[in-house]
């Protein structure tokens, strides 16, 4: 486990054998465990191997604090709880239903990558007994059992988002509010799948978390950082070149398949200039651009109608 704050650590899942795509928080205290977003049922393997090293058992772990839904952040709760279930898990109202019924969530998931392909991506994705989920709206501030957390709705990448903030370690869990960052150099990048996004919502996420005042952020993809108002600046910066790059070319000529791989060479190009190609390798495999484009494109599309 990587240190990030004294009993608080995360694990580098090694999803789909490449480093720095997701990470799962883990705090320790009282003889207790609670984690920030799990991960997929596909990494349960690499999450209980990691989480042995320290001498920590699925049955240690007492809560999971879910920033959203998606299935690489939070598609093998059901397992754990299944192992464990006295594990509460909490999770946005929007959500809850999805998490206790998740069969439109596989079935959405079938439809993209196939049942192999989801097999392989995200494992088995079983239900969570309503009875283990603790509701939230934001505003809360919650006892995970190793500790407590302030809680506010952030959505923009999904409708039901929400980060945590442990005020005492000045952390805030902003799950992929903050954006995608896979390494020091401050390079920042939005994830934007389908269906949920709203960059006005999203704005209005950044600065909920701003008045946090945090000295450090941790996302999802993947890691902590400190000077976390320069890593939000930068993000909100990202966020909106981004979504104002696909506006430009969905009003320019070409097919639809042209416009992507424009936005697709834009990108690469502009990402390739600051980073290593190592770190657009783990972009690719959590933050896939063509989901990316997708996502905004229907941004848009909602808000400027084709003829």
């Amino acid at each position: 486990m990587i240190p990030v704050a004294p009993s608080i650590s995360y694990i580098d899942l090694n999803f789909l054998d490449v480093p720095k795509g997701i990470g799962t928080g883990v705090y320790v205290a009282g003889g207790g465990v609670a984690l920030v977003d799990p991960g997929p049922g596909s990494c349960i393997d690499t999450l209980r191997a990691e989480l042995a090293q320290a001498d920590i058992g699925i049955g240690d772990i007492r809560s999971l604090l879910l920033t959203h839904i998606h299935l690489d952040h939070a598609g093998v709760a059901g397992l754990l709880v299944q192992e464990n279930p006295a594990i509460k898990v909490f999770v946005h109202e929007k959500g809850a239903p999805h998490i206790i019924d998740p069969s439109k969530l596989v079935n959405s998931a079938n439809q993209l990558w196939g049942v192999e392909g989801v097999a392989k991506l995200w494992g088995a994705i079983i239900p969570v007994p309503a009875q283990n989920l603790t509701i939230l709206r934001g505003g809360e501030r919650i006892d995970s059992g190793v500790g407590t957390f302030h809680v506010q709705y952030t959505p923009g990448h999904a409708a039901h988002h929400v980060s945590y903030f442990d005020e005492a370690a000045g952390i805030a869990w902003v799950g992929d509010t903050g954006g995608l960052r896979f390494g020091p150099t401050l390079l920042t990048l939005p994830p934007t799948p389908p269906p949920d996004i709203d960059i006005e919502a999203w704005l209005v996420s950044l600065a909920t978390i701003r008045a946090w005042k945090p000295q450090s952020v941790f996302v999802t993809h993947c890691g902590a950082y400190g000077n976390a108002a320069e890593h939000l600046d930068c993000f909100e910066t990202s966020l909106r070149e981004t979504a104002d790059m696909v506006r430009r070319i969905l009003e320019g000529e070409g097919t639809d398949e042209e416009k992507y791989q424009q936005f697709r060479s834009e990108v690469f190009a502009s990402v390739t200039r600051v980073v290593s190609l190592d770190e657009v390798r783990s972009l690719e495999t959590v933050g896939p651009l063509e989901f990316s484009w997708r996502g905004l494109v229907r941004y848009w599309r909602k808000r400027q109608p084709r003829p």
